[in-house]
């Protein structure tokens, strides 16, 4: 406890002395404080100098990061500008230069995606264009591509289906369907040709089909049809060749009938109906021949003696008078009669010749004898049943006889 006592005095030295220590050090350091200082206004020119001189530091700096930035002329060398100088002295222009690069950019995508487009030519490319650049200044061109594009599509496929179906129908669907198509020309040149085609082909059918019949009708039929048809000389050739051939065998044909009579009367009416055929000059001669070989063969009759002699017979049987007229009747009937048997001769047989015509009877006429031999070879062909069968006949009628004296 006393130690503690004696040790008291010597603690509460040492802290008198420390606390002395302090304020001689705290005062001196304010005395070396003061004496360092300078005034307030030296202070404030100083501050001013350090200002000016940072400012033109931050100056210089803002005009060389400008003058980087417009030598190097790209967005990103403005943007670098416009974060390091947010309050720089060209960050108005700095914005106007970048707003201008982007719509530079934006108009060269644009051109160069257009000009990608027209290179490709295709739907899809146009299509792709208008997704990326829907206000492009091409988006109304592409769009106008595209319906282009799908309408030629459509086009040509619908020409491709024409073509490969190769009918008439089918081209002229197409021409209805696309009037302003691209193979317009080309598809009315299809028709005409396979026009033609049908034409030419309907035209050989006609005359292969005329050939085959091979008849005046059939080639005059394809004439009638086909006007100007490949075969038209030709047909007509064949026609006058057929008439031709059908006026010789008519001729032949009647010769060989006129010849098979043999009389006058057959031989005559060859000529009248072939009068520039291959035998009329014989057909003349034969009649030249029968008319003297029946003049010399039919005897000569008084047809003036035996007129008279009837006209007489006739006064005395119903009264009146004979006149001249009445004469001349019988002797124009008489000199008929004679003609027809000349002509007829040889159409009676020598039997009948015999029985009618005989010069012994009293007051002979051609016109009896003419009635008689027409009976005779009449009732001759009523005699073949195998021809007309068995009877009974009806026995034709026979001329009136002039001359009233029976035989």
């Amino acid at each position: 406890m006393t130690g503690d006592l004696r040790q008291q005095p010597r603690c509460a030295g040492r802290i008198a002395f420390l606390k002395l220590a302090v304020v001689a050090v705290i005062a001196g350091a304010a005395l070396m404080s003061a004496c360092s200082q300078p005034s307030d206004s030296q202070q404030t020119a100083a501050q001013q100098q350090q200002q000016a001189a940072d400012e033109q530091t931050r100056k210089e700096a803002d005009e060389k990061a400008w003058a980087d930035a417009e030598k190097t002329g790209t967005v990103a060398a403005y943007t670098a500008y416009l974060q390091n100088f947010g309050a720089g002295a060209h960050v108005s222009e700095a914005s106007q230069r970048i707003v201008a690069l982007n719509e530079q950019a934006r108009k060269a995508a644009d051109e160069k995606a257009w000009a990608d487009a027209e290179k490709a030519g295709t739907a899809a490319a146009y299509t792709a264009y208008i997704q990326n650049f829907g206000g492009g200044a091409h988006a109304a061109q592409a769009r106008q591509r595209i319906a282009e594009l799908s309408r030629k599509e459509a086009d040509d496929k619908a020409w491709a289906d024409a073509a490969r179906a190769g009918t008439a129908a089918a081209f002229t669907a197409y021409t209805q369907n696309f009037s302003a198509g691209a193979h317009v020309a080309e598809a009315r040149q299809r028709l005409a040709a396979l026009d033609e085609q049908a034409r030419k082909d309907a035209d050989d059918k006609a005359w292969a089909d005329a050939e085959k019949v091979g008849t005046a009708a059939a080639f005059t039929g394809y004439v009638q049809k086909f006007g100007s048809g490949a075969h038209v000389a030709e047909a007509r050739q064949r026609l006058a060749a057929l008439d031709e051939q059908a006026r010789k065998d008519a001729d032949e044909k009647a010769w060989a009938e006129a010849e098979k009579a043999g009389t006058a009367a057959a031989f005559t009416g060859y000529v009248q109906k072939f009068g520039s055929g291959a035998h009329v000059a014989q057909a003349r001669q034969r009649v030249a021949a029968l008319e003297t070989q029946g003049r010399r063969e039919v005897p000569t009759v008084d047809i003036q003696k035996t007129c008279q002699s009837a006209a007489g017979a006739m006064v005395s049987l119903m009264g009146g008078t004979t006149t001249e007229q009445d004469v001349n009747a019988c002797l124009d009937s008489e000199q008929k009669a004679r003609d027809q048997i000349i002509k007829d001769l040889a159409t009676y047989s020598a039997a009948d010749k015999k029985q009618c015509m005989r010069t012994d009877n009293y007051l002979p006429s051609y016109v009896e004898w003419l009635t008689c031999l027409e009976m005779e070879r009449d009732v001759r062909k009523m005699e073949r049943p195998q021809q007309f069968g068995a009877g009974p006949w009806t026995l034709p009628k026979v001329r009136p006889a002039i001359n009233t004296a029976r035989r």
